[in-house]
């Protein structure tokens, strides 16, 4: 398991979808995935990004947790050919269970709480170098190069 930290919750330039981007502590390594836009939100929230810091949903779950006498531990973030996938995390009596949610929420919920949020190697498959710029789209790379001669009949 890999530590990361949030960068950023921004909106992606070539697609207009919210995205969360994730560094490797300590390594020039990066990881980014789409999110709803309600789970960016809320985020972007708990990271202090909005002027209203309110997210009842995590306060209603961090209440639950606090009722079963469990204590988040982290966020663990995996990867297939899908994307990102995600749990939180919890340690009830010594023992750990992890709860599925949504990548953001997993975040979110790890940073309200100040605990790691940890990947799987199966996620970092997803990463890229700093160094690397993000994919392009084809669609868009091929409409950049384009020019009105290339469709005149010769």
């Amino acid at each position: 398991m890999t530590p990361m930290r949030v960068i950023e919750v921004s909106t992606c330039p070539h697609t207009s979808r919210p995205m969360v981007m994730l560094q490797v502590e300590g390594r020039d390594r990066w990881l980014a995935f789409y999110v709803p836009m309600n789970e960016a939100n809320r985020l972007a929230r708990c990271l202090g990004m909005t002027e209203c810091p309110c997210t009842p949903i995590f306060e209603l779950t961090e209440q639950l947790i606090g009722h079963l006498h469990a204590e988040v531990r982290r966020a663990h973030l995996e990867g297939d050919e899908r994307g990102i996938s995600a749990g939180l995390v919890v340690e009830r009596d010594g023992r750990e269970m992890m709860l599925p949610c949504h990548p953001a929420d997993a975040v979110a919920l790890a940073v309200r709480a100040g605990k790691p949020i940890m990947a799987h190697d199966s996620a970092l498959a997803h990463a890229r170098s700093s160094g690397a710029p993000p994919p392009e789209d084809a669609t868009r790379t091929w409409l950049d190069q384009v020019r009105p001669a290339d469709f005149v009949d010769p």
